[in-house]
């Protein structure tokens, strides 16, 4: 890998360290999928030029504009001049998006807002126009299962409360039951002043009586708002009045389900594996307790629940504009809407988005909205000076991908097996070798015998090579379970770290949230002056150890 950035030092009890940044093109990570690294070698990407992208209207951004400073007044935040930017239409946007994890959920939240700001600087600085980032808040996503839960250090924290069960938005719940789930998160293994920190945007918002997509305003604020990112909740009455012929679209019989399965059909002909549902009808209604429903088609009608959709038969275009606000877009609806209100040069998404992204070419064509370029979010594994040294005792890489526990566990104590063990195999082998030859130089028909006798010696020298390990493994039990901890921190049943360790965590042994926030922010790939999407390993030693 190419080294591209040192950092400075930091002190943790009272030793020195410095943060080591490598950098490497994404491809480099292990474990993408087919359709991710075909992305990744370009054999499929559409660039354009940034002023091709430049195609919002003066009343949409304006539009745009106004419902983030409204968002923003409405919790008491200060933009600090961040919104005149978006304001010039010769300025484009660089947006993410992602659902209100608890406590920002696992470390790959964070890595795609540093991505999406560091891509906007890049871009910004190369076409000489504005270019602002964006996180699209994605406040009506109903699935509370999956946002409810944090992982401290040694235990998952879930968030628990009477909504629980409830089809409603997430961005609407109540504060119930937070400050004890946030304050068990903080003492389990966070910074002291960052859990301080977090809690206290929570109480203040609880204070204010104000819901979870309120309390998300303010945690991305602690987290960012000295950068230029600034935070969108689409769900706002004015922006989805915006999109009601797109709405509209999805009840005449013209929406973008046959469009998608076209597209998804190529894909699978050229054998990548793509698994969005694809709804006949991509919208979900929001009825008068709030919940969010799927509409379905019912005969020559639409449904949501038991809610018959437009009864008094309106024309749909008239009807979609007189209850945008109810209306919320699907998991394939909702980038379309994204780009009708934000024509953003690039979308900076995980793995899995890009896959059901390139499932919507067709239907950014048939609607005639510009597809943005799809950028892959940075990759990120950090590695503390103890992670680090349990890596180099067992000989593991990230270019060796991502071993279980087992796998550390067999190829440490293979590697103090006892050096005899393989003279020894060495001998038997030639053992059984000799006792075949002088069986059948004595009988041919001494053969098998022979050959049954070299089974039997294998089996009992595999019988001896497994007892040998199960003593090695006893009698360093306890290095063991701590390099057990180790290979579960790097990646678990498969799963790399940043998808279920939290970014508080991962930095707190590389100088802390800040710390490791600016590192990844201020990188460069030092080989590629264009824009590329990027993998990074950051690691910590102690500078007695290297001699600095």
């Amino acid at each position: 890998m190419a080294r591209s950035h040192f950092c400075s030092n930091f002190a943790k009890k009272n030793l020195f360290y410095i943060l080591k940044l490598y950098s490497e093109k994404a491809s480099a990570y292990p474990g993408f999928s087919p359709i991710v690294m075909d992305h990744l070698n370009g054999s499929t990407r559409v660039k354009m030029p940034l002023r091709e992208h430049i195609r919002v209207t003066a009343t949409k951004r304006s539009v745009v504009c106004d419902v983030i400073s409204e968002q923003y007044l409405e919790v008491g935040m200060s933009l600090n001049g961040r919104l005149e930017k978006l304001r010039d239409l010769e300025s484009s946007t660089v947006t993410t998006g992602h659902q209100l994890q608890l406590c920002g959920g696992p470390a790959f939240f964070h890595y795609k807002i540093i991505t999406t700001i560091r891509l906007a600087k890049k871009l910004e600085k190369e076409s000489g126009r504005g270019v602002v980032p964006i996180f699209w808040l994605a406040s009506e996503d109903h699935d509370f299962m999956e946002v409810s839960w944090v992982n401290g250090e040694s235990e998952k924290f879930v968030w628990s409360t009477h909504l629980e069960n409830s089809k409603l938005p997430v961005g609407k719940f109540t504060l119930e039951g937070l400050e004890e789930v946030v304050s068990d998160w903080g003492a389990n293994g966070v910074d002291l002043m960052e859990s301080e920190s977090v809690m206290l945007e929570l109480q203040k918002a609880k204070a204010n009586g104000e819901k979870y997509v309120h309390l998300f305003r303010r945690w991305l604020e602690l987290w960012y708002g000295d950068t230029e990112l600034l935070v969108l909740d689409a769900s706002h009455p004015k922006l989805k009045k915006s999109a009601a012929s797109l709405f509209a679209q999805e009840f005449i019989g013209s929406g973008i389900a046959k469009a998608v399965l076209k597209t998804t059909e190529d894909l699978k002909l050229r054998g990548f594996k793509v698994g969005t549902h694809i709804r006949d009808v991509n919208l979900f209604f929001q009825n008068g307790d709030g919940e969010r429903v799927g509409i379905v088609k019912n005969g020559d009608g639409f449904l949501a629940g038991k809610t018959v959709i437009n009864s008094e038969g309106e024309d749909w275009g008239v009807w979609c504009q007189k209850n945008a606000e109810f209306l919320s877009p699907g998991v394939l609806l909702r980038p379309l809407y994204q780009e009708l209100l934000l024509s953003n040069s690039h979308v900076v998404l995980g793995p899995g988005e890009l896959a059901y992204w390139k499932q919507l070419e067709g239907a950014f064509q048939m609607r005639e909205i510009v597809m943005p370029v799809l950028h892959l979010r940075d990759h990120v594994l950090v590695l503390s000076e103890e992670l680090l040294s349990q890596a180099a005792q067992v000989g593991w890489s990230i270019e060796k991908g991502w071993w279980s526990e087992m796998e550390w566990i067999k190829v440490w104590v293979e590697g103090r097996m006892p050096s005899e063990m393989t003279d020894l195999d060495k001998k038997l082998s030639d053992l059984k070798s000799l006792s075949v030859e002088v069986a059948v130089g004595t009988d041919p028909t001494l053969e098998g015998a022979a050959l049954a006798s070299g089974a039997t010696m294998d089996k009992a020298f595999g019988n001896l090579y497994k007892k040998i390990g199960k003593a090695i493994k006893r009698k360093n039990g306890s290095f063991l379970n701590q390099l057990s901890n180790s290979s579960r921190k790097i990646s678990s049943k498969g799963s790399p770290q940043d998808r279920y360790m939290n970014f508080h965590i991962l930095s707190r042994d590389v100088g802390g949230f800040f710390k490791l926030r600016n590192l990844l922010l201020d990188s460069d790939y030092l080989k590629d002056k264009t824009v590329c999407e990027l993998m990074h390993v950051v690691s910590s030693v102690n500078k007695n150890k290297v001699g600095l």
